[in-house]
């Protein structure tokens, strides 16, 4: 079985230019993740599919958004294999897409989710309609499909729909949250959060609207304010509900690389001089030993 944190996803298109062309992150090692079987096996129609324990085995918007953005940074590379496999994926995105009642504009999982207990199946997060937004706006771009912006003008109506406890963003008039995991005490996942943040980029990039940017401008800004609160002088947090330890792979290839996007789409020196300083816990045998001793205290809490 392939090791993710053994691959390498660094940043590769940040621009703010109305053309989005690749994405800010280089995915193209998700076309391994997803081929080896990693989450699950694939339908008749390649979309990756997650096998959940016990529940079976379901399409999922964030694997399948990825997929699609990997895919497309392949054809971009003259891989001109992968253009019906790029297409496959953005076409279950429209498809699979709600488009009425309460999650109108998102995509449902149907699943129980196995980590958070309140999370029943059917419920969503913004880290599903964020990605599959930034896959079908550059869908559109790269094959002239309508149906892809249609959709993902509805993804970016969805993300900011109010809906109680389960809205997508949360926040006061000084910070702006996007939550992967809805909850009635936010967690604020960084990376759920960032991510997110980069769709409503990429919204404002293609339509020019001006709220999206400011969205996009606040949440870069909500993130810079806290990102001390995501270091626990050792190592980087998964949230700041619970401030679960971030497994090496999300270290080492979300978090660190999504804080060098923020940098050069931000110009705030900030996101960068984190970035370093995970690095170099990166390569701390210390910081190693620390990040062990806390996986197993919290292994043993949870029995």
């Amino acid at each position: 079985m392939i090791e993710p944190e053994s691959l390498e996803f660094p940043p590769l298109h940040c621009s703010l230019e109305s053309t989005l062309g690749d994405y800010y992150q280089d995915f193209h090692d998700a076309i391994l993740i997803v081929e080896s079987g990693y989450h699950g096996p694939m339908d008749e129609r390649g979309i990756p599919l997650l096998t959940v324990p016990g529940q079976g085995e379901y399409a999922n918007a964030v694997t399948t958004a990825q997929y699609a953005l990997a895919n497309m940074t392949a054809i971009r590379r003259g891989e001109r294999d992968r253009e019906a496999r790029a297409r496959a994926q953005l076409d279950w995105l429209v498809e699979s897409q709600e488009s009425g009642g309460e999650w109108a504009g998102c995509w449902l999982m149907r699943h129980d989710n196995q980590k958070y207990a309140w999370l029943r199946a059917p419920w969503t997060g913004s880290l599903a309609t964020g990605h599959a937004l930034s896959a079908l706006l550059r869908g559109h771009e790269l094959f002239g499909a309508d149906q892809y912006r249609e959709s993902g003008e509805a993804a970016y109506r969805g993300l900011h729909l109010e809906r109680g406890q389960w809205t997508l963003f949360s926040g006061d008039a000084e910070d702006l949250w996007y939550e992967e995991y809805p909850a009635e005490v936010p967690l604020h996942v960084l990376n759920g959060h960032l991510y997110t943040a980069l769709a409503v980029l990429d919204y404002a990039r293609v339509t020019g609207d001006k709220e999206a940017d400011e969205r996009w401008r606040q949440a870069a800004a909500t993130a810079l304010r806290h990102l001390e609160q995501f270091d626990v002088g050792y190592w980087s947090i998964y949230d700041l509900r619970f401030r679960e330890r971030a497994n090496v792979h999300y270290h080492k290839n979300i978090h660190i690389p999504l804080l060098r996007i923020m940098a050069r789409l931000t110009g705030e020196h900030a996101f960068s001089e984190r970035a370093d300083r995970w690095e170099r816990y990166l390569s701390s045998r210390w910081s190693r030993v620390q990040l062990a001793v806390s996986l197993r205290v919290r292994a043993r809490l949870a029995r």
